[in-house]
């Protein structure tokens, strides 16, 4: 084996080489860099961090899901008791009315079946699905399956009773009512309606869970929503006297159930059962969502975490290379300034015994002290004139911005109004120029508020004629524009007030018009342009709806279509801020911007409230003015 490489190492007495043995060989190649071993840290503490999180959090979910669950099962006997209540009301006025059905009390005292049986289908079809019954004077059924003594002895008594009643494989609900002829008591008449498949789909609509209905005393299943064998095995595991009102945990065929037993009378009862496979059913979904995030989370975590590991492990690299450098008699080489603290500690011993070895230790050392002060005043004192400088710069911005702004638009309106002098005898360039007036007026509003930012304002309410100002769009956006490429018609009344700024008003009609022509511009270039707008005003509110003979909106994007950003145009033209921004207008005056369906093109309607009248508004705002606009 041939030798080593030889380093010159530092003495007192000076600089000599000297090889470099095995062992040191060996121990430097099972050295690891400082910014892997940071890096490597970052990861295992964010991994370690992470997982125990995600498992107390996947496992406290499932406790919050069940826990929901138990409680939503836990109120379905309150559902079943208002729902018996109600039912039991509708079936005493079944019983009631048959009970008065003409001819059946006189038919019952005969012992007339075919005359009872008349009465009866006469009012057939008031009963719904509920089945006739009928006992005579004597406590037989004419009519219906057989009824305890005790139900009919309450009719003799001269009580309407609604109970729930079992033969053993159905429960139903009988309501029976007495029958009177000539003052006396002749027999009962009532309905009966069977708790069956439909009566179980409903109760499982109302309480969002599966249903069984069983009967007393033998605990047989009457009806439910369930497969047969599997509401038999779980009556079976709930226990007897579970009628506590608290949801019972249960284990049918290796699958988990929530299952909560409710009386019904001494007929049975009813249990209401859940799956907690099926309400787990979300924790893979969640589970997946928090993993991708978790993933992300931890790239991102290695991304900064190299970055750092890069930044922390720099200063260290150029301390070993000033001690290289002084290996080779240079004392001249700069030591890194780093804010670690072990770091320059390190820097600063290592500066130490460099300096030992100058005549001028002290001198330097001095000297370093108080240029790192002054250095460190004099970057706190830039930072802060940098500061400032900006916060002025912006300021200045701001104030030319709207001055130089408002200068042309004032000298644009003196100019248009002398045009507007010089065509006075032309309406329609009289019309045009009071447009382009309003026009630059509303830029000079636009300037004054850019001045007025940081000042506050007073409330205001404005309020403007939804007509009016779409008038004033459909000249201003069908100006210089043939006919057959751009019509615009308006349906309703001037004297309709909505609550809004004119000028907000405006930009929204304006940006839906805009809209509809590049959508029908971009599928139909040959055919025009077709936009209607109408005004609706009611005491509550104010609509209007603008719709376009465009190609529409497609189904699966009218979600998202007043999301920022989000365009439909298929150029780079827009930059998906047009609605976003108008239905932030709508929102603002207290409204609401839909996109409503239609038979073909786009339909947007702008619900607003009504304006108030000047002499209301001002009343009810003491300390604010209101703004009105044409």
């Amino acid at each position: 084996m041939g030798d080593f490489p030889t380093a010159r190492r530092w003495s007192p007495a000076g600089f000599h080489p000297t090889g470099l043995s095995l062992k040191d060989c060996v121990v430097s190649s099972s050295r690891v860099t400082l910014s892997r071993a940071l890096l490597a840290a970052i990861s295992v503490s964010v991994l370690v961090g992470m997982i125990p999180a995600g498992v107390v959090l996947d496992r406290r979910l499932a406790q919050s899901l069940i826990a929901r669950a138990r409680t939503d099962l836990e109120t379905a006997p309150r559902l079943l008791a208002n729902r018996n209540a109600t039912f039991a009301d509708a079936q005493m006025m079944h019983a009631k009315e048959l009970a008065h059905a003409p001819g059946l009390a006189a038919a019952v005292a005969r012992g007339d079946r075919p005359a009872v049986l008349g009465a009866i289908e006469a009012v057939r079809t008031s009963l719904g699905t509920a089945t006739a019954l009928v006992v005579t004077a004597a406590d037989t059924m004419m009519l219906g399956a057989a009824l305890s003594q005790g139900l009919i002895d309450q009719t003799r008594a001269g009580k309407m009773p609604v109970e729930l009643v079992t033969d053993g494989t159905m429960l139903r609900s009988v309501a029976l009512a007495p029958l009177e002829h000539q003052g006396r008591w002749v027999g009962a008449a009532g309905v009966a309606t069977a708790l069956d498949a439909a009566a179980v789909i409903g109760l499982k609509g109302l309480s969002r869970s599966d249903v069984i209905i069983a009967s007393s005393p033998d605990n047989t299943v009457t009806a439910t929503t369930l497969d047969s064998a599997l509401a038999r095995a779980v009556l079976a595991a709930i226990p007897a006297a579970s009628d506590t009102g608290i949801a019972t945990d249960v284990q049918v065929k290796g699958a988990r159930y929530l299952a909560l037993r409710a009386p019904l009378d001494s007929a049975g009862s009813a249990v209401f059962v859940r799956s907690v496979a099926q309400e787990l059913q979300v924790l893979p979904v969640l589970r997946r969502t928090a993993g991708l995030a978790a993933a992300g989370a931890i790239a991102l975590a290695l991304l900064l975490g190299a970055w750092m590991a890069m930044r922390v492990s720099r200063p260290v690299r150029q301390l070993a290379a000033a001690a290289q450098a002084i290996g080779e008699g240079r004392f001249d080489t700069e030591l890194p300034d780093s804010r670690i603290a072990e770091v320059a500690t390190v820097a600063e011993r290592f500066d130490d015994m460099r300096r030992a070895l100058q005549a001028r230790l002290v001198e330097l050392r001095t000297s370093n002290e108080a240029l790192h002060d002054r250095s460190t005043r004099l970057v706190a004192l830039q930072s802060d004139l940098m500061q400032r400088e900006r916060l002025a710069a912006a300021g200045r911005l701001v104030a030319q911005l709207a001055h130089e702004i408002r200068n042309p638009v004032a000298s644009l309106r003196n100019c248009l109004e002398v045009v507007r002098r010089r065509v006075a005898h032309d309406p329609e360039g009289v019309e045009f120029a009071d447009l382009a007036i309003d026009e630059l007026l509303r830029m000079h509003e636009l300037a004054e508020q850019m001045l007025d930012v940081s000042r506050p304002r007073l409330n205001a309410v404005a309020r403007c004629s939804p007509v009016q100002v779409a008038r004033d769009v459909v000249r201003l956006v069908t100006a210089g524009i043939p006919d057959r490429d751009l019509q615009v018609t308006i349906g309703g009344t001037a004297s309709t007030q909505a609550a809004m700024a004119g000028d907000a008003l405006k930009q929204v009609l304006l940006n839906l018009i805009q809209n509809a022509r590049e959508a029908v511009n971009a599928h139909h270039p040959s055919s025009g342009t077709v936009v209607r707008i109408d005004v609706q005003g009611t005491e509550r509110g104010v609509t209007i709806a603008v719709e376009d003979n465009g190609p529409g909106i497609p189904a699966e994007q009218r979600e998202r279509v007043f999301d920022p950003f989000f365009s439909t145009k298929a150029d780079l033209h827009g930059v998906g801020l047009g609605l976003f921004v108008a239905e932030g207008l709508v929102r603002s005056a207290g409204g609401r911007l839909t996109l409503a369906s239609a038979a073909g093109g786009a339909r947007f309607v702008l619900d607003l409230p009504v304006a108030m009248a000047p002499d209301d508004l001002a009343a009810s705002l003491p300390a604010g003015r209101v703004e009105a606009s044409p």
